[in-house]
């Protein structure tokens, strides 16, 4: 199944950048709270070495507590609380407290400070330190177990409160990070863009090129691209030259052959040399016609100036003794533009000239022009035409509308193969001399 790579690649951007962003948002929320843990611990352990400070034993031995500095703990249910525990005595409790005693467990270490979570009474937990410290001397060592607490509401407000805010801003970010991701997709993919179009201009025009104007990464591709169309051009080379050998090493045994029919003809086998002349117009016409196609089957999107082409042949065509007394008129715009390469248009040109050429009395017009979007070339001349119920006739292989008039029959045939595998029409009327005008067309675009 085929995929965009455009939307895979955003894809994989956009599944990376939401994970990573979701353990961002986890690993700040464990630092925020550890940051706060730690604030925490060292706010109770400053309270809890207060507290230590502020207590001692009188001369009989009994617990003196001296009041804190800071009131919370002296106001009731104000979060802050603190808790003594002698070694028989019930714990003693901050002024604060407004419930039971705290149910804490005991350091089993002396001078270590322990921390852990409780419950007061109202519900709410609280967040406690406590140690054990040894007052007194002797036998009259006491072991008081200390307990500082306040309650953590604040701090999960806190954490909640960074967490819902983070999480926004991080939402927000990825937004941003995932058009951004978008973004950098199309601007990465944007040579492959540029190498379609190029190929696109290459395929419309002949001998041209990918230019070497692109990334590092896609300049590889660039090279094979360029290769793979030289190569396309070698071959094509190779094919018309081997086409052109093969009709020049046809040409005389061809030759040779229509004279032994002829010889055949006047010894008085007609039938023999009417059946040889059937077969070699069948060889001359697949001759003809693979050798046309050998020449334009690579080259149907290239486009040529009509007008050089019609000039230069006309000029070369006037020159054969039976188109010394003709008069030739060229009507070709400079701009107009053929869907063939310069060889493929001169070969089909030059059979519609030359079979102008063949019917005309006085005159050759070659006019070619663009209207209602299509361009348009086309062959005139002054002979006797052809009735309409007749030109289908012409393009079928071999046919000849006159035995007297020298010619296989294929010219028209190949030149219809030839229009038509380049997206021309082509089509017959009547001149305005009343001679056959053949017409190709095809659209602009």
């Amino acid at each position: 199944m085929r995929s965009s790579l455009g939307l895979r690649l955003f894809f994989a951007a956009a599944i990376t950048t939401i994970l990573a962003l979701a353990a961002t948002a986890i690993v700040l929320n464990v630092l925020f709270r550890n940051y706060f843990e730690e604030r925490v611990h060292d706010e109770l352990d400053t309270f809890l070495v207060l507290l230590t400070g502020n207590i001692g034993l009188d001369e009989s031995g009994a617990l003196e507590i001296a009041p804190m500095s800071d009131q919370r703990f002296m106001q009731a249910l104000s979060g802050y609380y603190w808790q003594i525990e002698g070694d028989s005595e019930p714990p003693v409790l901050s002024p604060s407290f407004w419930a039971a005693p705290l149910e804490l467990a005991r350091p089993t270490q002396p001078g270590k400070i322990f921390y852990q979570d409780a419950m007061i009474g109202t519900g709410e937990p609280i967040a406690v330190a406590s140690w054990v410290i040894a007052l007194g001397e002797g036998a009259a060592t006491q072991h008081i177990f200390l307990s500082v607490g306040f309650e953590r509401k604040d701090i999960d407000v806190s954490v909640a409160g960074f967490t819902t805010n983070s999480a926004i801003w991080l939402a927000i970010l990825g937004v941003f990070l995932i058009a951004a991701s978008a973004l950098t997709v199309r601007v990465g993919l944007k040579p492959l863009d540029r190498v379609r179009e190029e190929l696109r201009r290459v395929n419309r025009a002949q001998n041209m090129r990918l230019s070497n104007n692109y990334p590092t990464e896609v300049q590889p591709l660039v090279q094979e691209v360029n290769e793979l169309l030289d190569q396309n051009d070698q071959t094509l080379a190779r094919v018309r030259i081997g086409a052109g050998n093969l009709a020049h090493g046809l040409k005389t045994p061809l030759t040779i052959l229509r004279g032994v029919a002829r010889k055949l003809k006047m010894a008085g086998h007609d039938g023999y040399a009417v059946d040889m002349n059937v077969e070699i117009d069948s060889m001359q016409h697949i001759v003809e016609r693979e050798l046309a196609r050998s020449r334009d089957s690579h080259q149907a999107r290239s486009t040529t100036p009509v007008a050089p082409v019609a000039a230069r042949l006309c000029a070369a065509l006037r020159l054969q003794p039976d188109a010394s007394h003709l008069q030739w008129q060229i009507e070709v715009p400079d701009n107009l533009l053929a869907p063939f390469d310069t060889y493929d248009l001169t070969e089909l040109l030059g059979n519609l000239v030359d079979n102008a050429i063949k019917w005309t009395r006085t005159q050759v017009t070659v006019r070619g022009g663009i209207l209602d979007n299509h361009a348009f070339l086309s062959v005139m001349d002054d002979g006797p035409g052809i009735p309409k119920g007749q030109h289908g006739a012409v393009f079928l292989r071999g046919e000849t509308l006159d035995p007297k008039v020298s010619g296989s029959g294929l010219g028209l045939n190949i030149v219809r193969d030839m229009a038509e595998s380049h997206g021309c029409k082509i089509s017959l009327g009547t001149a305005r001399g009343g001679g056959l005008e053949v017409r190709l067309t095809w659209p602009t675009s």
